[in-house]
């Protein structure tokens, strides 16, 4: 199973808007798009479980809400700061942070 969060990413929604123009202009069909965009939704989990190793510490100034269903958890907080593994700041962000993780268990079934 592999989620379809990543098509909300900037990049996943460019490449949802050149694929709806291409089918727009008859260049591909719905079944090549959607395979299109399964292909990209595989690869990208795929890529965040075999070759992504490093990782991130958040610091926020405010929780603004959370939520846990179906084993995804979306986290909205404010003022966050991004901090690498030796402590030292990655990126800054003032104003709302929306996080969603997924049960890793969950995306081996597929």
């Amino acid at each position: 199973m592999s989620y379809t969060l990543y098509q909300g990413t900037r990049l996943g929604l460019a490449l949802k808007e050149a694929l709806e123009e291409m089918e727009e202009y008859d260049q591909i069909n719905p079944r090549v798009r959607r395979a299109i965009l399964q292909t990209f939704d595989n690869t990208i989990c795929d890529t965040f479980e075999n070759q992504v190793d490093n990782s991130l510490t958040l610091r926020a100034d405010r929780l603004w809400s959370f939520r846990f269903c179906d084993s995804v958890w979306q986290l909205l907080l404010k003022n966050v700061e991004f901090l690498a593994a030796n402590g030292s700041l990655v990126a800054s962000v003032n104003g709302k942070v929306k996080i969603v993780a997924c049960d890793a268990r969950k995306s081996d079934k597929r």
